[in-house]
């Protein structure tokens, strides 16, 4: 597969996370929005008035609506509805976390909401709504100039940020594989599908068995799912979910990195697992990679000790990517239409998921001496 689609993907993945690069670049028409969501959307438009009376321009397009979330654009102002699950302890502490001055060369910062100095998140309804600066980003059709150098120093930064004793007391665990248990519980229903098999026998390497833990079965109701913060590893405040649709250009600042709803303390090595798994599963040409983990070791990131040997640190997260992609490719593909395959790209990261089984959790070594 030739580098344009590889990048093409990486840069709009299927899984894009909230403000990814088409959210905030412009409007998605929707409609027949219910009266909860009606109320919510007139809410986030007076919020708006309220912060930028001279910006925020119109009524509120929606730019992205998902069943846990909804992100609009009003001028240059982008408000966000969270999760209603989302815990509003630990997202104010992210929020809190990203407005730092410390962090604004890397981090996007939340505009400062009444009623008092620090409010970065207000209730609307069911939700928590934060407010931020609207800025550029890429597109799909950007893929040959996507920034690698300079993502790579963000989060080099971010991962060097000291980890204060207030931050290891307020800050959650990253999030990291949010759609891995739902995607694979999915999954299990249809063990012994062709294509199904492979990635629960990939995801069957991601913990390590002991004498009393044997492996997971193939059809196990308990999916494991690697923490974010693991032993013997550093532990750095980290994204938790970054790839390239979490990146925003403000005007004279440059690339600031978007998104904190997954924020907190983890193994840094998260942050990298995911252009990891699309370069071990052959769709990021060796160039681009490269590039980007050259930067990265450049400027002091932790997350690779041996820049060397990166698999050391990467080899469990870019498998656990793996197994989500691929889990996230099939289980659409069989709820929208079993008589079908996969795209290219889902069918690769299955490919990859049965080397990964195949050879016991080293399917990146194995990428890099048979690729």
């Amino acid at each position: 597969m030739g580098p344009a689609v590889a990048v093409r993907v990486h840069l709009a993945p299927a899984q894009a996370s909230p403000l990814s690069p088409t959210e905030v670049n412009g409007p998605t028409e929707v409609s027949g929005p219910d009266v909860a969501e009606a109320a919510l959307l007139a809410g986030m438009a007076r919020l708006a008035d309220r912060l930028r009376p001279d910006q925020a321009g119109g009524p509120p397009a929606v730019v992205s609506r998902r069943d846990d979330r909804l992100i609009v654009r009003c001028g240059e102002v982008v408000l966000k509805a969270h999760a209603d699950t989302a815990d509003p302890d630990h997202l104010a502490a992210r929020l809190r976390f990203a407005a730092r001055p410390a962090l604004r060369p890397v981090l996007l910062t939340p505009l400062e909401l009444a009623p008092a100095p620090g409010t970065y998140a207000v209730r609307l309804g069911a939700h928590q709504v934060s407010a931020w600066p609207a800025g550029a980003n890429l597109g799909t059709e950007d893929a040959d100039d996507a920034p690698w150098e300079q993502a790579a120093a963000l989060l080099a930064r971010l991962h060097r940020v000291p980890v204060s004793p207030t931050d290891l007391t307020e800050l959650p665990p990253a999030t990291v594989l949010r759609r891995l248990t739902d995607r694979v519980t999915r999954l299990r229903r249809h063990v012994g599908h062709p294509l199904v098999d492979p990635v629960l026998a990939a995801w069957a390497t991601l913990t390590e068995p002991s004498p009393s833990t044997p492996p997971p079965a193939l059809a196990s109701t308990t999916p494991p799912s690697p923490p974010a913060i693991r032993a013997g590893r550093p532990t750095t405040v980290i994204h938790g979910d970054w790839h390239f649709g979490q990146l925003v250009a403000l005007p004279a600042a440059g690339w600031r990195i978007i998104d904190v709803d997954d924020l907190g303390l983890g193994d840094p090595a998260w942050d990298l697992a995911r252009p990891a798994a699309w370069f071990a599963t052959g769709l990021l040409p060796v160039e681009m990679w490269a590039r980007f983990l050259d930067a990265y070791a450049a400027c002091d990131g932790p997350a690779v000790a041996d820049p060397d040997d990166p698999w050391a640190a990467l080899d469990l997260p870019a498998r656990a990517l793996t197994v989500e992609y691929a889990a996230t490719a099939v289980a659409a593909h069989l709820a929208a239409d079993p008589e079908t395959g996969p795209d290219e790209v889902g069918l690769a990261f299955v490919d990859a998921c049965a080397r990964i089984a195949g050879t016991v959790g080293d399917a990146s070594r194995s990428r890099l001496r048979n690729g």
